[in-house]
């Protein structure tokens, strides 16, 4: 991330709240996962009075409230960005973004102001006391406007002590919850439940305290492309094959990898990745940060490895943040590191190999980055016979007169096994898929390679075997183009076990082994197993050529029907996008199994891919195949809704083309099939044939943004309804309601009344006419009864007598002409309501139920037990 604002990357950063607890931090997780709980940004947090923002360097977080400071600026809003460094000696000399002056006049206003203050541990450098007189300072040019002022707090996470910090803050800069103002009018009531450092509850605090999440999805392809890589794809499956996400989390780490691949297109092994980042974070970046606590590098790592194999053997990965001696949640490193002081074992916490763990500790930045150090360590201390006995002694014991290595320490192995010959050979005696779990397998040599796969595949053709070395992960570890014989062999030697045919063609594709490619075009043509058959095509679109992709997917639509939709999902990652392509897919889809609604479907996710990246020019073509499918007999039909049983799960994807048609102004979406489809949608939604999330809310506003479209559904759906009726009792349609009332992404406010008018004139049939008229008259209702308006219906109406009949009716109804209307009217509503408590109360009885059940939640059972979960 830059420092200029004009280079500043926009990623949309997002936030977690500090948990006060490992559980607590595994329910947070869990709930977000599960609800799919909106993830917390920059407007969320901006709403808090006060707030803390604790992450390490690397991260991005000044960049981000400078940038976020400069955004309100420009929106016109009192945001001020302020070093803390500089706040204890000079107030004025502190700002970066606005003025003294700026200030003084939002104090003398009475509007709402932002101060943002980076940051915490630069505050400290010069004298511990600088970070309190800086808040008290803050707090006295605060006095008077502190309930209209929203604080902000950066820092480092360990540089913030989670009491005494905090009690700090909240002293100088109090706030009160205005708990008798009107909820619209406050700008935040929350305030976060604060445990002191023991556990122990005390009073809430004002103050969120939150850390910023790390880079992932769709932030590291803008950061990526913004950062100069053409092929964001490419540079992507590369992570992935040297499983290196761990490495892209920060801004400055991702900067640093892209710069790499773009000036060696590759982003090298995961053992040489493991030591950069290691070397890296290991490194103060800040000058002044270095000089302020020097120390050299041989005994900062010395000191990382020592706390990495403490966490390890004391099975805790918290390590307690000093603050005073009223903290002991966390591994304490001045036991670990008995000769080093104070200030030293804060220097070694600054550096970014840690980042955030519960509040009031840190933890290593990943889980393999401390296997790695107490690997490290461990083989450091391998000088003689003694001490290996001692040490190997952690990873393998016997058990019932059998050597077995021990669970807890497995992780380690893998590493150490790189950096020492014996144990090396030792795991490969006792049980070689170990190296498939960890480490980077893939730096060993060849010939021992080979071995342990031959002897994994040995393994795994056993009835009963480990399924370690099959795991995604591990088989990206291993697998490189040198061992393309070895595969071929075993693959020919194994050709009928699906396990092991499913493991290795996952090699194939993970390796990019191109010299197999015709062995995965083999098992792709041929093989019936699932697994097997998905790796082999998933092998073939990663190392085979185009051609070879096209035989197998025209091979696929010859065999006998229902297809797997498993398959077919596969076979959509590469397809072209011709006409060719696109009706080899509508023909796929056709022949597809019907969509189970309570599994997981590959296949929507992938055809949802697919249509997002089609060519404009084809949305269309592939619109009347939808369209042809999701009319397919038979049908379901419950007066407004008629749409296909086996095929309305397409409804997602017809939407998602028609967005984008709608976006881009396709005259095709004026078309009969657009319209049809349009019209099926929204009843499909209402009935709940299929999951819309993603169009629910975008689509119709979409439709109602382009008036031509808006109003030719309009017309088509009177048109279709019209002929329902005609086939169902022959009774007319004559009025706008049953078109608009029952679920239609068409709408009609004050800025179609002349459109409407004219409709009345220029429409052909009567019933139409009609229709417009009803239409007319309810804008005409809806906004006023303007005399103007009132003048142009009467001369729209002037054109027809039946109409203009119909228009007096309107305007002078007899008396109890609306009273069926009417009666009508108060049954739908009261039936809605009648729903909307029978709603409420079942979330609430289900609310209840959970509350009373929160032992059984937590309690995830015995071994080889349901989870009292379950008993739901």
């Amino acid at each position: 991330m830059s420092n200029e604002f004009d280079e500043f990357i926009q990623l949309d950063r997002t936030f977690h709240d500090l948990a006060l607890s490992e559980e607590e931090g595994k329910e947070a997780e869990l709930f977000r996962q599960s609800y799919r709980d909106r993830p917390t940004q920059w407007f969320d947090l901006l709403k808090e009075p006060r707030l803390v923002v604790l992450s390490e360097a690397g991260s991005g977080k000044t960049e981000e409230i400078r940038h976020v400071c400069r955004d309100m600026r420009l929106r016109k809003k009192h945001a001020f960005f302020l070093r803390i460094e500089h706040l204890a000696q000079d107030f004025d000399a502190s700002f970066e973004d606005g003025t003294p002056e700026e200030f003084n006049e939002w104090i003398a206003s009475d509007e709402f102001g932002w101060l943002l203050l980076d940051s915490v541990d630069e505050a400290r450098l010069k004298h511990p006391k600088d970070f309190e007189h800086a808040i008290r300072k803050v707090g006295r040019k605060l006095r008077g406007v502190l309930q209209r002022a929203h604080i902000v707090i950066t820092g480092r996470t360990d540089a913030w002590r989670p009491t005494t910090d905090l009690l700090i803050c909240e002293k100088a800069l109090p706030w009160t919850s205005q708990a008798s103002a009107p909820e619209e009018d406050q700008e935040s009531d929350e305030a976060v439940t604060i445990r002191d450092v023991t556990g122990s509850k005390r009073r809430e605090s004002p103050f969120r305290i939150v850390a910023l999440d790390d880079l992932a999805g769709d932030q590291v392809d803008r950061f990526a492309g913004a950062k100069g890589v053409t092929d964001v794809k490419a540079f992507k499956k590369a992570v992935e094959r040297a499983e290196a996400w761990m490495f892209t989390a920060r801004p400055l780490d991702l900067a640093e990898i892209v710069e790499f691949w773009i000036a060696n297109d590759e982003i090298g092994s995961r053992l040489e990745l493991m030591r950069a980042s290691i070397d890296k974070r290991l490194d103060e970046r800040d000058q002044d940060r270095a000089d302020a606590n020097p120390m050299s590098k041989e005994r900062i790592r010395e000191g990382a490895r020592l706390v990495a194999t403490a966490a390890t053997l004391a099975k805790e990965s918290a390590i307690r943040v000093p603050d005073g001696q009223q903290n002991d949640r966390g591994l304490p490193i001045k036991e670990v590191l008995s000769d080093w002081n104070d200030a030293d074992c804060r220097t070694l916490l600054t550096r970014p190999v840690f980042d955030e763990g519960i509040y009031g500790t840190v933890r290593f930045h990943h889980r393999s980055t401390r296997e790695f150090l107490t690997a490290e360590w461990l083989h450091a201390m391998l000088v003689d016979e003694g001490s290996r006995a001692k040490i190997e002694s952690l990873f393998f014991r016997r058990q019932y007169g059998i050597e077995v290595v021990v669970p807890t320490m497995r992780p380690i192995l893998p590493w150490l096994a790189l950096l020492d010959q014996p144990v090396l050979e030792r795991i490969m005696r006792l049980a070689p898929e170990v190296l498939f779990e960890g480490g980077d397998p893939a730096q060993l040599p060849v010939d021992t390679r080979a071995q342990i796969l031959h002897e994994t595949c040995e393994q795994l053709a056993q009835p009963a075997h480990g399924r370690s070395a099959t795991e995604h992960a591990a088989v990206q570890r291993f697998t490189n183009p040198d061992l393309a014989e070895v595969i071929r062999e075993l693959l020919d030697k194994y050709s009928d076990d699906e396990d092991i045919v499913w493991f290795l063609l996952r090699m194939v594709q993970q390796g990019g082994i191109g010299a197999l490619a015709d062995k995965a075009k083999h098992f792709a043509l041929t093989s019936r197993a699932k697994y097997s058959r998905i790796a082999a095509i998933r092998a073939v679109i990663e190392v085979g050529s185009p051609q070879d992709a096209a035989e197998i997917r025209k091979a696929f639509l010859t065999e006998e029907p229902p297809l797997r939709r498993s398959w077919l999902g596969e076979l959509l990652d590469g397809l072209g996008q011709t006409q060719d392509d696109v009706d080899w897919l509508v023909a796929g889809l056709g022949f597809a199994a019907p969509k189970n609604r309570f599994e997981a479907d590959p296949l929507s996710d992938s055809l949802a891919s697919y249509v997002a990246d089609l060519p404009p020019a084809l949305l269309s073509t592939l619109l009347r195949g939808l369209g042809g499918l999701l009319s397919r007999r038979p049908v379901v039909e419950r007066r407004y809704c008629k749409i296909s049983m086996r095929f309305n799960w397409l409804g997602q994807s017809a939407g998602q083309a028609l967005m984008r048609m709608v976006g881009y102004r396709d005259p095709a979406t004026l078309k009969r099939t657009a319209l049809s489809i349009l019209r099926k949608l929204p009843i499909a939604e209402d009935y709940g044939l299929s999951v819309f999330e993603e169009i629910r809310n975008d689509l119709p506003q979409l439709v109602r943004g382009w008036p031509e479209l808006n109003r030719a559904l309009f017309w088509h759906c009177v048109a279709e309804e019209r002929a329902r009726r005609k086939r169902k009792n022959g009774e007319r349609l004559v009025d706008h309601w049953p078109v608009l009332v029952f679920a239609s992404y068409s709408a009609f406010d004050d800025s179609d009344f002349d459109y409407v008018c004219e409709q009345i004139a220029d429409r052909p049939l009567l019933d139409d006419k009609r229709v417009a008229l009803t239409l007319a008259f309810a804008l005409y209702r809806q906004n006023g009864r303007l005399r103007a308006w009132r003048k142009t219906l009467k001369k729209a109406a002037s054109v027809d007598r039946d109409v203009e009949a119909e228009l007096n009716k309107l305007l002078k109804p007899p008396k109890g002409a609306n009273a069926k209307f009417k009666r009508q009217e108060a049954a739908w509503k009261r039936r809605s309501e009648k729903k909307a408590a029978k709603e409420a109360a079942a979330k609430e009885e289900a609310k209840q139920v959970l509350v009373g059940r929160v032992a059984a939640i937590r309690d995830f059972g015995r071994p080889g037990k349901f989870s009292a979960l379950l008993t739901f």
